[in-house]
């Protein structure tokens, strides 16, 4: 492309504007229109190229621009528009004065006199006389610094000129054809360029990228949403948002171990930071019945001090061990968590897990520890199973007394189940 695509670049403000701007919900049908032959969003786009001139210029006027040229080049900016500017009075023929309103507008650029460099690249254009790769270039910085400006109708219509000329163009020609409809509040409108800007470009472009993502989500797209920040979380592997973004569309999806492998695969690329964002990894894993995911990475990141050690999150730890059926590592957390609370039912809990694994003598503790619970609620289960831990240790007096205060305290179950103990003891003492 011509040197001048390296003179202006596209305005930062262009490629993060989907940070910055509400979009609305315009909807436009693209199919329903019909396209120009050369309309950049044909398939079977055909366009005119416009022949080379072949003009030469004089040497007088070649020798002079050298001499502009390196004044330029020495950044002596007013220098070189004072001699361009003179140069204008000669007797130049139309190819000649086309490029010196060229090369005006590198100065006026350069100098950031935008409205100065508009006006000579509108000159330098109508009267068409470069050749076509000088003439397209012209044509796409004009777009470019009409943009700069916020004349988005501008914009479109010098892209669409530069279309009709342009057998394939680059993709920041299409990303800025996007960003032009989405300022104009035309997303829907935008979606196809900045798509196929996505798709034509070298490398992708992170921002540009984001922006399609941004106007597909808003219309509820989320199929083709997934695809697009597929692709970011592909390349930009450390950003914790990316895969925050993709479980979340698989939430919205109702695809909800999808959202779990992606939330997965961040935390082993080491991007998951936020502790909320574990903290979801951890509730998805025990909600889609895989406890022991949950509690290790739960447990991780306790130990490690990016989630808190406080009473919800002991809980959660507690479910998730509980039901993956390691009683062991679920009745450490029950002794943390029960100094924290005081609660009786949390040493219910531990005498059911040490009944689980036969420990007699561990469930006779808890369930004393949690007898001093004066609020405690169902005393008759606790009554329950310190009389089978006692009657498991032939300790059948104590297991009756045990029995009977369930009977006395314990609701109907309990007393019924007491009752049948009682006979077993009984049998028991007999043997």
């Amino acid at each position: 492309m011509h040197r001048l695509h390296k003179l202006i670049s596209l305005p930062v403000k262009w490629t993060a504007l989907f940070l910055l701007i509400l979009l609305s919900s315009f909807s436009v049908d693209l199919l329903s229109k019909e396209l120009e032959l050369y309309h950049p969003l044909r398939e079977d786009r055909i366009v005119t190229v416009r022949p080379d001139s072949g003009q030469q210029m004089s040497q007088n006027v070649n020798y002079k621009l050298e001499g502009v040229a390196d004044r330029f080049g020495d950044s002596d900016y007013d220098g070189a528009l004072k001699n361009l500017e003179m140069m204008l009075d000669w007797n130049l023929s139309v190819y000649e004065k086309a490029v010196i309103y060229q090369f005006m507008g590198f100065v006026y650029v350069n100098r950031n006199d935008t409205n100065a460099a508009i006006d000579v690249f509108k000159k330098c254009v109508d009267l068409n006389r470069l050749s076509n790769s000088q003439q397209q270039s012209t044509i796409f910085n004009l777009a470019s610094l009409y943009g700069s400006q916020e004349k988005w109708d501008l914009a479109v219509d010098s892209l669409m000129r530069f279309y009709k000329h342009e057998p394939d163009p680059a993709a920041e020609s299409y990303i800025m054809m996007g960003i032009a409809y989405f300022q104009k509040g035309e997303p829907l409108e935008a979606l196809p360029y900045i798509h196929i800007a996505n798709q034509k470009s070298l490398k992708p472009k992170e921002s540009w990228l984001q922006l399609e993502v941004a106007i597909l989500f808003l219309n509820q797209r989320f199929e083709e949403a997934i695809t697009v920040v597929k692709t970011l979380s592909t390349y930009w592997p450390e950003k914790e948002k990316y895969w925050e973004t993709m479980a979340g569309t698989y939430m919205e999806m109702q695809k909800d171990t999808d959202a779990l492998a992606a939330l997965s695969l961040g935390y082993k690329n080491d991007a998951l930071s936020k502790k909320e964002s574990i903290e979801n990894l951890a509730r998805l894993s025990l909600y889609l019945e895989i406890p022991y995911q949950a509690a290790v990475i739960i447990e991780e990141n306790m130990n490690s001090g990016l989630i808190d050690k406080n009473e919800d999150n002991l809980r959660l730890l507690l479910g998730a061990w509980t039901a993956a059926r390691e009683f062991d590592q679920a009745i450490s957390v029950i002794d943390v968590l029960a100094s924290m609370t005081n609660e009786g039912k949390l040493y219910i809990q531990k005498a059911m897990l040490l009944n689980e694994k036969g420990d007699w003598d561990g469930i006779k503790l808890a369930t004393s520890q949690a007898l001093k619970d004066l609020n405690l609620k169902n005393i008759g289960d606790v009554y329950i199973l310190r009389g089978m831990a006692h009657t498991e240790l032939k300790e059948y007096q104590e297991a009756v007394g045990s029995f009977t205060k369930a009977i006395e305290f314990g609701t109907d179950t309990n007393k019924r189940n007491a009752e049948a103990w009682l006979d077993y003891v009984s049998d028991r003492e007999g043997v």
